[in-house]
């Protein structure tokens, strides 16, 4: 009996020794593999760290203003819609607006399109300045120049943003080339004169904004004869009617009718054959 309970008390020690030694290695697994963890982690960041603070001593960076969401021509800039995104200088458009310069951005309106992410330009707002003309073309468009007369420029009243229809004199006939289109600039102005103190002011030159195939179009007509420029309000984008003025119409006379010469349709001989007779 007490062999018995000797050895059971034996195996008793052996099982706690063999969990307790199990146990302690595991601990120790446990301690090793979150110290790795814990200075591999110290290691990256410091490393991130390190190429952050490179970054910065070889690149000047500059702080740009961002929309948040797309944001279409009319709306007013409040700080809600924009974040700020650090890029290298290198990379930033010279007629970005900064971090430093938003205050003035905010509470202007939107002159065009912008997508989200991409850099709110002062050429993108109302009275923006523009260092390059090209900062107020949008995107997939293009600003077309064509010369005019004094009665083309409509006595000079012609103003950025105003609608115009242009009308093709051609073979006595004034015929609509293109309708509803957007003036960008009206000699080297481009700029409303919300004073009227420029009214009535001559040019020879207007540019207006269209896509590519538009453009050949206009470049078309022009040289094919007269285009003229006729305002239209800007609340009207009703289509007039692509029906030329001919001379006929001018006097409410009847059009001319146009004759087709008929073709002469000849039947072709055959040859002829008598069966049976005599």
């Amino acid at each position: 009996m007490d062999i018995q309970k000797s050895s059971v008390g034996r195996d008793r020690t052996t099982k706690r020794t063999f969990f307790n030694k199990n146990l302690l290695m595991l601990l120790v697994s446990l301690a090793i593999g979150g110290g790795g963890v814990y200075l591999a982690k110290e290691f990256i960041e410091k490393k991130i760290n390190y190429y952050k603070s490179q970054l910065e001593k070889t690149e000047e960076m500059v702080s740009l203003v961002v929309p948040k969401r797309n944001m279409t021509r009319g709306t007013i800039v409040s700080v809600k819609d924009f974040s700020i995104r650090k890029i290298p200088k290198k990379f930033a458009h010279t007629n970005a607006v900064t971090q430093s310069t938003m205050n003035t951005a905010v509470g202007q309106r939107l002159s065009f399109d912008i997508t989200k992410g991409k850099a709110l330009l002062w050429a993108h707002l109302e009275g923006g300045l523009m260092p390059t003309f090209s900062g107020k073309i949008e995107e997939g468009k293009r600003a077309l120049s064509f010369a005019v007369d004094k009665i083309n420029s409509i006595s000079g009243f012609l103003q950025p943003k105003d609608k115009i229809d242009l009308l093709l004199e051609y073979n006595n006939q004034i015929i609509p080339v293109i309708q509803n289109l957007h003036v960008v600039a009206t000699g080297t102005r481009t700029r409303i004169d919300k004073t009227g103190s420029q009214s009535g002011n001559t040019y020879n030159i207007i540019t207006v904004d269209v896509t590519p195939e538009v453009a050949e179009k206009i470049i078309l007509a022009g040289s094919l004869g007269k285009i003229t420029a006729i305002l239209r309000s800007p609340l009207d984008d009703k289509p007039m009617s692509n029906a030329p003025m001919t001379v006929a119409r001018l006097f409410n006379k009847p059009q001319p009718k146009v004759f087709k010469k008929k073709k002469i349709i000849r039947k072709k001989r055959g040859i002829e054959y008598i069966i049976g007779g005599r």
